[in-house]
């Protein structure tokens, strides 16, 4: 029942309403009630137009980086990472990129370079982040920074383009303990190698790479490598090994390999593996099958490779015998200035020139730099011997072989690898890609093409062209496998969560430009490039983003 108000308190009542009433009008008037409305929902309605995402992908092919079939769809990012794969992603982002016809693609890992020439000079590392690679592996052939912490630690402190990694080198190792001399490591100097192995490990290595075929690798036993090999896998690192001969002993050499891993109880590689010499072409069907084999008794052995049929290297190392090497710079200078000696040098780089990675004919040896001589670079071994008013013979050519390690050495390219071996080599299911290049410096030098071009010569010559093998298993071999031989469990694929490491391209467009005569020529067919989720090339240029970083293996302390 209602209160009922009568007299003086009901017009008092009707009063005090009408008061109330007319406080209510001017408070909620409609302007008012408006803005009330706005000041409540002011909040929400910027949480709706706030963006969700910092970039969108949008319309795609995601290749994914497991050699599933492509599918269509948006990739969306947060921050450094994917945060989003679907058909549509409609949420509002800071930044839509349209990759419709385009393929999207986990950034390039490449598993073997020797970008420490460079990064410093070039920390945008053009020729590689042009062609889609967003990581860079350091520290192969046996030889890296030792120790290795400063040398990250020197790259963290700049800004990069690329991320960053490294391994520990048994050759740059040894030479601290014993010198470039050939014998035997006596137990104390093996442990001192081992506590270096460790040190290297805990400093960020992702395990230890060995160059068997250089010195002073060369003259490391097989148990003594194991030694080393086995402390990098205790610490969850892998062995990856440019092998102890490529030619006439690339059997014998890929057996080691698999039995350093085996002996070693850890992962082991054989880098970028090449049968070279004519008279040795053939033999990856023994070595593959080999790969093969172990596969099948629990060997985790795997092979990387370039698509090239040239090497590169020194004019010392590919061209005289190792022998001829040992102890450093002035014992080879004495070696070749005693006459006896000397005869017996220019006999091996005869065969070597012959028979190896001279190709057979000293116009399969090219200069690619020379710091004594800069307008060597680009000649070949034959022009060089002609300028030197010697005629071109196998003789004359390892004599100027010899005189240009006199002079200061350079580096060289080597034409003797045949393509049916590159191509076997490259479908083979246990291998990925890896340049062997350097962060080429525009314009400098005559370096090989493989610094600018591998990657793409891949997707774009023996994928598309050549028809090898599908797209999605090319880009298999250059995301998820080398980041499963290395432990990076967040890159490398296409998923939520993981790092946004992204190569956007156009496959039917897509190809190398770098030849071994104009070897300056930047990959085409390349869209976008995004590292850590920052987008560091597009429209044909680099931006100035530089979100590399530094990664650190299994076993890092800092």
């Amino acid at each position: 029942m209602g209160l009922v108000t009568r007299g003086p308190q009901r017009r008092a009542a009707h009063r005090d309403s009408g008061r109330v009433a007319s406080d209510q009008a001017v408070r909620y008037s409609p302007p008012m009630r408006k803005c009330a409305l706005l000041l409540l929902l002011a909040p929400m309605l910027l949480a709706a137009q706030a963006p969700t995402y910092d970039v969108i992908l949008r319309g795609g092919r995601v290749v994914d980086g497991t050699a599933s079939p492509w599918y269509r769809a948006d990739v969306a990012i947060k921050g450094d990472t994917i945060a989003r794969i679907a058909p549509s992603v409609t949420d509002p982002a800071t930044r839509v990129i349209d990759a419709s016809g385009l393929v999207v693609a986990p950034g390039f890992i490449d598993i073997h370079t020797h970008a420490r020439r460079g990064i410093f000079e070039l920390p945008t590392a053009d020729s590689y982040t042009r062609q889609g690679v967003t990581t860079l592996i350091e520290g192969p052939d046996g030889s890296s920074p030792l120790p290795l912490k400063p040398f990250l630690d020197k790259l963290g402190a700049i800004r990069i383009s690329p991320n960053f990694a490294s391994f520990v080198g048994q050759g740059t190792i040894r030479s601290a303990v014993i010198g470039e001399v050939d014998r035997q490591a006596t137990p104390a100097e093996i442990d001192q190698m081992r506590t270096l192995v460790r040190q290297g490990m805990l400093d960020g290595a992702f395990g230890l790479s060995s160059g068997l075929f250089y010195v002073p690798g060369a003259f490391t036993q097989t148990a003594e490598v194991v030694e080393l090999a086995r402390v990098a896998g205790q610490m969850g690192g892998i062995y990856i090994s440019h092998m102890r001969d490529e030619a006439k002993g690339v059997k014998d050499s890929v057996r080691e390999t698999i039995a350093i891993g085996e002996q070693g109880s850890l992962p082991t590689q054989v880098t970028h593996h090449k049968v070279v010499g004519k008279a040795y072409w053939g033999q990856s069907l023994d070595t593959l099958r080999m790969i093969d084999e172990a596969r099948a008794r629990g060997v985790d052995a795997t092979i990387d490779q370039y698509p090239y049929t040239a090497s590169a290297t020194s004019i010392g190392a590919a061209l005289l015998p190792a022998w001829a090497l040992e102890g450093g710079r002035e014992a080879t200078l004495k070696r070749l200035n005693d006459p006896a000696t000397r005869t017996k040098i220019k006999a091996a780089s005869v065969a070597i020139i012959r028979d190896e990675r001279g190709g057979g004919d000293p116009k399969n040896v090219s200069v690619s730099s020379n710091q004594w001589d800069p307008t060597m670079a680009g000649k070949n071994l034959a022009q060089i011997t002609a300028d030197r008013k010697l005629p071109v013979t196998l003789e004359n050519a390892a004599e100027t072989a010899m005189w240009i390690v006199e002079q200061g050495n350079a580096q060289g390219i080597f034409h003797a690898i045949g393509e049916e071996d590159l191509q076997r080599i490259l479908v083979h299911p246990a291998t990925m890609i890896a340049s062997d290049g350097e962060v080429a410096i525009f314009g400098r030098d005559h370096p090989h093409p493989r610094s600018y071009g591998t990657f793409a010569r891949v997707l774009g010559v023996y994928a598309r062209d050549k028809k090898l093998l599908p797209l999605e298993t090319a880009v298999q071999k250059m995301t998820a496998l080398p980041a499963q031989r290395l432990g990076l469990s967040d890159r490398g694929v296409l998923r939520p969560g993981l790092k946004a490491d992204i190569a956007v391209f156009d496959a039917a467009r897509i190809r190398d430009t770098a030849t071994f005569e104009k070897p300056h020529s930047y990959a085409e067919g390349v869209s976008v490039v995004l590292v850590n989720g920052e987008v560091i090339f597009e429209h044909g240029k680099m931006t100035t983003a530089r979100p590399g970083r530094v990664l650190y293996g299994p076993a890092v302390k800092r």
